[in-house]
């Protein structure tokens, strides 16, 4: 009796063990063509900068884009001190969501002035899906003319001052 009782609940009991461990499985593989939020790689990559940690905010760049992106930003002579960025938007350009323009808003001073200054860059995020990360692609124009200025003591376009 207790044979046929056991082989009964296995009988009835497999197929429910079987669809348990089918639908884990397609959980799990619906689960990677999920794209993650850009706010976290955006806030990484922004407060990176902002505390001089260029290399590692380098690392979620364009691979063309790094070397600049070094130059302009490492070093003792860099003329950007942060003293706080703020992501202002993030809109999607793309229907799959794999591609976002973030708007962000920097506050910095520019040693041996002490007067804070604005300015606000754009940053266009890529997904990468076979890696599974973000990556982004930095407008560094503004950048760029900040030092450009300051070099000839000219005011700088879009910086407004405090």
């Amino acid at each position: 009796m207790l044979r046929r009782s056991l082989g009964l609940w296995l009988a009835l009991a497999a197929p429910l063990l079987l669809g348990c461990a089918i639908s884990a499985l397609l959980l799990d593989s619906f689960g990677e063509s999920v794209i993650p939020e850009v706010s976290e790689s955006a806030d990484a990559y922004n407060q990176n900068l902002r505390w001089g940690r260029v290399q590692q905010a380098g690392a979620q760049m364009l691979p063309a884009q790094r070397e600049r992106f070094v130059e302009l930003f490492d070093g003792d002579q860099s003329a950007f001190h942060f003293t706080s960025v703020e992501v202002l938007s993030a809109v999607p350009k793309s229907v799959d969501g794999r591609e976002v323009d973030v708007l962000v808003e920097w506050e910095f001073y520019s040693p041996p002035a002490l007067t804070e200054r604005r300015l606000r860059q754009k940053q266009t995020w890529h997904f990468l899906a076979l890696e599974r990360r973000w990556q982004v692609a930095p407008d560094l124009a503004v950048f760029e003319a900040v030092v450009a200025a300051s070099g000839s003591n000219a005011p700088v376009p879009a910086s407004p001052q405090r």
